[in-house]
């Protein structure tokens, strides 16, 4: 990495000035903690802190190759572990990744831990990471991340360097969106409905959740609202969507099923922050300009509706009663 180009951690606000500072001053902690609301954007962020420690070492300038190839994730002595169960990161993965901590690196100086998310290891697993941190290996790092730092013991916190991450604004989500591929419009649509989760905002974009939305939108407000081929064509969308996401994870459990709840949040969401922004008398997102009183009224039939999701609602279902909440009345305003 040359030094005229942007360092990624420069995206992360104090939180990326205060690593880029650790590693232009080569003092490096055993063990970090990166903690936040937006798993995704920490997973990132520390794959760009790995990506420092690593190409800094063994040249005295940032080496290219080595930075894309921890970036990517598939550099040697960048070791990553997630959950190799439906929720836990189990000893029997674990055990091997702090064995191969005590050996020496294979191309840098360095050799990185990144563990996410880091709530999800064993007791036994916390107890051998913590007996690892005793007598530090020479050269090895550990980056845990977790969004749930509650969850761990204070044995762990205590041992950690806490580097905390805001959530990302809105412009800086539309900004990356647009940096990876998509239109404007639709990277400041999913900016908008992404409350500050990138993860969230990558699904809008890949799954295109706000064609989906706005299909919704037309079938109510149609004279003909076809309500059952309407829903079956977004259905239809929502499943390849979350086929597409449930390839690349690794978990052994039914994420096919899991990502199309998950994709149906998501178009309930960007209908409920389109209805809000029409409350507040701005546009943005696929709902038509509407009385504000309607709109606060989606708003709570479209929240509720997203929280019904978690439960054992067929998707089809969600989908109709979500275009049938369109065509009806807005509720009269309370006498007063």
């Amino acid at each position: 990495m040359t030094s005229s180009t942007e360092h990624p951690l420069e995206r992360y606000g104090d939180a990326g000035a205060l690593l880029l500072r650790t590693l232009a001053a080569e003092r490096l902690s055993p063990s970090y903690l990166f903690e936040g609301s937006d798993r995704e954007a920490l997973h990132e962020a520390a794959r760009s802190f790995a990506a420092g420690i690593l190409a800094a070492s063994p040249p005295a300038e940032p080496n290219e190759r080595v930075f894309r190839l921890a970036l990517d994730g598939s550099h040697p002595d960048l070791h990553e572990l997630s959950q190799d169960k439906a929720t836990v990161i189990s000893v029997a993965a674990l055990a091997p990744v702090l064995e191969r901590a005590h050996m020496t690196p294979l191309e840098s100086e360095h050799q990185v831990f990144l563990i996410d998310p880091a709530e999800a290891m064993e007791a036994e697993g916390i107890a051998r990471y913590l007996k690892s941190l005793e007598e530090p290996p020479e050269g090895t790092v550990f980056v845990l991340v977790t969004t749930r730092p509650e969850r761990l013991p204070e044995t762990v916190l205590s041992r950690c360097r806490r580097v905390r991450f805001p959530p990302l604004g809105r412009d800086a989500i539309a900004e990356r969106l647009r940096e990876e591929g998509a239109d404007a419009p639709t990277a400041d649509e999913a900016a908008l409905a992404a409350g500050g989760s990138l993860a969230r905002a990558r699904r809008v974009v890949e799954a295109d959740v706000i064609a989906a939305a706005r299909a919704i939108v037309e079938a109510g407000e149609a004279d003909v609202p076809r309500v059952g081929e309407t829903s079956e064509r977004v259905l239809s969308q929502l499943q390849q969507g979350a086929a597409d996401l449930a390839a690349r994870d690794p978990r052994e459990t039914d994420t096919k099923r899991q990502y199309l709840r998950v994709l149906l949040r998501d178009v309930l969401r960007v209908l409920c922050v389109s209805a809000r922004e029409r409350a507040a008398g701005r546009g943005g997102g696929p709902l038509p300009a509407i009385d504000p009183e309607r709109a606060l009224d989606l708003i709570t039939a479209w929240g509720e509706l997203e929280a019904a999701v978690a439960s054992n609602v067929t998707p089809a279902a969600v989908l109709i009663e979500a275009i049938a909440l369109l065509r009806r009345p807005a509720t009269p305003p309370a006498v007063r």
